[in-house]
């Protein structure tokens, strides 16, 4: 593809991360993360109450401002992506990755009309949508058109990289039905969740996309909370075990993508770090937002990672 493509390709990528970003600092304020007091307050406040267009002294104005003048952009650059890129690229791959990310960027219009919403699921396609966005772009600005798998092991790491990927979409699932559930805060301590390492009377109700989150919290989904949020720790331990074999096996490889694997290393050190120090602080909103930013950059580091696991 020419140089000017693959320019636009990562101009949309900072754009789209601008938006998710954005979107979870939005929804995360709407629910009311960080406020007084803290944790009791939690859940007490519906989005679509919260969700006034707040005055031109507070911050969620012109966050809310941002989020939907780069999501416009952003559907003008997808557009401008498949248009000028199309003829270019001779392979499938490209092609498929451009429908892809068109029809995510409808999905997500046809989200956004319903958000803010009590149904999980809502919640679910916006955080998993945006990112699967960013992966598609990270995946398309690292691709060139002349490489083949190796046979120096690098369409094995390839594999477990993609297996990771997978993980961490899980991952990130969990981190969205998590705030779907208002389950921010009921953990607040480590390593267990309020004296125990599972909540008891936990059912399958709590894992349901399609069950509403009624607000205010009603006291019996205390343990449907806590399990969510528990699920959503363990999973990120499994996350962050994939991701760090991966990124060292990467390193290790000759000739392999080894900036792209310190780059991942380097998150997601940081992504434990934080989450670690987020919850012994109460999960302050910036710290929430913070927490967010990196998943995203996660995900698009393994997606550039996992197209240049190939060599020339």
């Amino acid at each position: 593809m020419t140089r000017f493509v693959r320019i636009l390709i990562w101009v949309t990528l900072a754009v789209v991360l601008v938006v998710n970003v954005a979107s979870a600092y939005v929804r995360l304020a709407q629910q009311g993360v960080g406020c007084e007091p803290w944790p009791q307050c939690f859940g007490q406040t519906a989005p679509q109450d919260a969700g006034a267009v707040p005055s031109e002294d507070s911050p969620h104005f012109y966050v809310r401002a941002l989020h939907r003048f780069s999501a416009s952009l952003a559907a003008v650059l997808l557009l401008a992506i498949a248009f000028l890129g199309w003829g270019q690229w001779q392979r499938a791959g490209p092609r498929v990755a451009a429908v892809v990310l068109l029809a995510l960027a409808g999905g997500l219009t046809w989200l956004g009309v319903r958000t803010p919403s009590a149904a999980p699921a809502v919640t679910l396609g916006n955080v998993v949508g945006g990112m699967a966005m960013l992966a598609v772009l990270a995946w398309l600005a690292a691709w060139r058109a002349e490489r083949r798998p190796d046979g120096g092991g690098g369409a094995k790491l390839e594999k477990w990289t993609g297996v990771a990927f997978v993980i961490l979409i899980v991952q990130v699932a969990l981190g969205a039905l998590l705030n779907a559930r208002y389950g921010a805060g009921v953990c607040i301590g480590l390593p267990d969740c309020a004296g125990t390492w599972w909540p008891q009377g936990t059912s399958a109700g709590a894992f349901d996309i399609f069950r509403p989150t009624n607000v205010p919290i009603a006291p019996d989904e205390e343990s449907r909370r806590q399990a969510v949020h528990m699920t959503h720790r363990l999973a990120g331990l499994v996350a962050a075990g994939a991701l760090g074999v991966v990124g060292v096996a990467a390193i290790r490889r000759r000739n392999g993508p080894r900036a792209a694997a310190g780059l991942l290393l380097a998150l997601l050190a940081m992504q434990i770090g934080l989450g670690a120090s987020m919850i012994e602080a109460g999960v302050p909103l910036a710290a929430a937002t913070l927490h967010n930013a990196v998943a995203n950059l996660l995900l698009a580091t393994t997606a550039w990672l996992l197209c240049r696991l190939r060599t020339p």
